[in-house]
């Protein structure tokens, strides 16, 4: 926790991720082979996506930083603690991050998406129009992405991810 306060959010993930290895020693090899199988199955999904994703917000007029990333093992195991969710109903294994430079760009990248791959029922949420207690602000949707594979989605503006990163949601 110290290590994350302090804004050194990569140490903190690998000492979670050792620990873990150490402390649970069968659900972290769980979890880190179904994570290879993943890769396995999907390949360079991360490559893929983000170069689709990208290429159909400029053909739409909007500019975006686009970041890939892949779930490290401790917070997926957390979060099927905390939601009591199997690996396979998690959504956010995959997930990107779409920063713009405005409110209505958010909007119209999520109609791009939208309009790109099928969007999850249920698994939206605009922390935008209604932020969270914290000034948390961002789009949240799950979309089905290349090989079926459940993707999630985080679309913000680059104060909001600021906000989200180093201010009171952090």
């Amino acid at each position: 926790p110290l290590a994350g306060r302090m804004g050194m959010q990569l140490v903190r993930e690998e000492m979670e991720d050792i620990a873990f290895g150490v402390l649970d020693p069968s659900t972290a090899q769980f979890i880190n082979e179904r994570l290879e199988r993943l890769r396995a199955e999907s390949g360079s999904i991360l490559t893929e996506i983000e170069s689709a994703l990208r290429q159909a917000l400029e053909e739409h007029g909007i500019h975006a930083e686009v970041k890939g990333r892949e779930k490290k093992p401790y917070s997926i195991y957390r979060k099927m603690q905390r939601k009591h969710l199997s690996l396979d109903q998690l959504a956010d294994i995959f997930g990107f991050r779409v920063l713009l430079n405005t409110a209505d760009e958010c909007y119209s990248s999520l109609g791009v998406i939208h309009q790109k791959w099928f969007a999850v029922p249920g698994r939206f949420k605009d922390y935008i129009s209604s932020p969270k207690a914290n000034d948390y602000r961002s789009l949240h949707t799950t979309v089905i992405g290349p090989h079926s594979q459940r993707v999630e989605m985080q679309i913000r503006t680059r104060s909001m991810h600021e906000i989200a990163e180093r201010g009171v949601a952090a």
